[in-house]
């Protein structure tokens, strides 16, 4: 096989995809623009939502002010505006309260006695699971308060409530905590806009010039069948490659400077990711655009149209989302046996990188099977590509 041919067919190859506008849209465009402003849509829409849900969450629902005389003063001052409802329970599943309150005689035993308060949420809604939580907050200090006063009147000290106390330390530094997120995010979202990335390319320089009728020119040229193939996947590779790039550049920029005014959003933008996780994150991608670029150019030469070749390369990008968003799932490490398992592999391995745990052995298993499965890839493509019967198919 001659480099140089492959190359002369590389650079055709390259000039076409740059040319042709729904490649570079699914390239460069999705990549700068739609993750950058999807990231700050989200943003927004969730920061509108919890306001939304924080001025929703202060009605409460009780069935009379006199019925509720323990926990009544203890809500108003928490800020509650007590509504009354004949139904709490119809009241909360109709939104009509953000949360209702009910009180009464706790049934004697031996153990138990006073008041019983049971409190009335609905967990599909997010005003309802934040006012049940004040609510909570606000009769347990109401509990502490009230016990705190018995204790003082008999003469017992107040520290006997508090015998000792308990802190949730984190051990994870910031900058695991924003690689869980970042990397769980990135693997799904650079693998699927990288097939995507391939996909329009591999049609174009296959189905694409059977339509245009451009195919028999390259096949009449003085380059071979392999170099001609080489050339191709190569091509595609560079635009998979490309978009994975801009992709990982997006985000980063996304996740570390686009506003995040949520409390719920302060894991975004603990720390950046840093540039040698990036490159590193970058290199494990290789194999794995070289795979999809030929395998989307071996499918995509038995179509016979453009449109034909969307047909047949777009179950593909579904297909390969799937082992992409298993490897999002929490709880998951990438064992030399997991690092088989093609896609999967290297979205794990991206999220490992960015948590700063991965193994070695897992990244050289992981690299060398994904350039295997690429390798059988090319193969098949380049046999498909000297049976005439696929390339002249009518």
């Amino acid at each position: 096989m001659n480099l140089r041919t492959s190359a002369a067919v590389y650079q055709k190859e390259l000039l076409e995809i740059f040319r042709d506008r729904r490649t570079m849209i699914s390239m460069v465009v999705v990549p700068l623009v739609a993750i950058p402003l999807m990231f700050n849509l989200i943003n927004r829409f969730m920061t509108s939502r919890e306001k939304q849900a924080e001025g929703e969450s202060i009605t409460v629902g009780v069935l009379d002010e006199s019925k509720v005389p323990t926990v009544l003063p203890a809500l108003k001052a928490a800020g509650f505006r007590p509504v009354v409802k004949a139904d709490l329970r119809a009241a909360v599943a109709n939104k009509e309260v953000a949360a209702a309150v009910e009180e009464a005689e706790a049934e004697t035993g031996d153990a138990v006695t006073g008041k019983r308060i049971s409190i009335y949420i609905d967990r599909t809604r997010q005003a309802s699971d934040i006012a049940g939580d004040k609510i909570r907050t606000a009769l347990d200090k109401l509990k502490i308060d009230t016990v705190r006063a018995s204790l003082r009147g008999s003469g017992v000290s107040e520290k006997i409530l508090t015998p000792f106390s308990t802190t949730r330390v984190n051990v994870a530094s910031e900058k695991k905590m924003s690689g869980l997120i970042f990397g769980s995010a990135l693997g799904y979202i650079v693998i699927l806009l990288m097939f995507t990335g391939a996909m329009y390319p591999a049609i174009d320089m296959t189905a694409g010039e059977k339509e245009r009728r451009t195919l028999e020119a390259v096949l009449c040229s003085p380059a071979g069948r392999n170099e001609i193939v080489f050339g191709k996947i190569l091509a595609t590779s560079t635009a998979a490659f490309i978009t994975a790039l801009l992709t990982l550049g997006s985000m980063a920029y996304s996740f570390r400077f686009a506003p995040h005014a949520s409390q719920s959003q302060e894991a975004f933008h603990m720390g950046a990711p840093d540039i040698g996780s990036l490159a590193m994150a970058l290199f494990a991608v290789i194999p794995t655009a070289i795979m999809a670029a030929s395998l989307m150019v071996a499918i995509a030469l038995f179509a016979k149209s453009y449109k034909e070749g969307q047909s047949y390369l777009t179950p593909i990008v579904m297909l390969a989302a799937f082992p992409a968003v298993v490897g999002m799932l929490p709880g998951l490490e990438l064992t030399p046996v997991l690092a088989l398992i093609p896609i999967f592999n290297v979205c794990q391995l991206i999220k490992e990188i960015f948590l700063g745990e991965f193994s070695r052995a897992a990244f050289a298993v992981t690299l060398g099977s994904n350039l295997v499965y690429a390798a059988i890839a090319f193969y098949i493509a380049s046999r498909i590509f000297k049976s005439e019967s696929v390339l002249f198919r009518v």
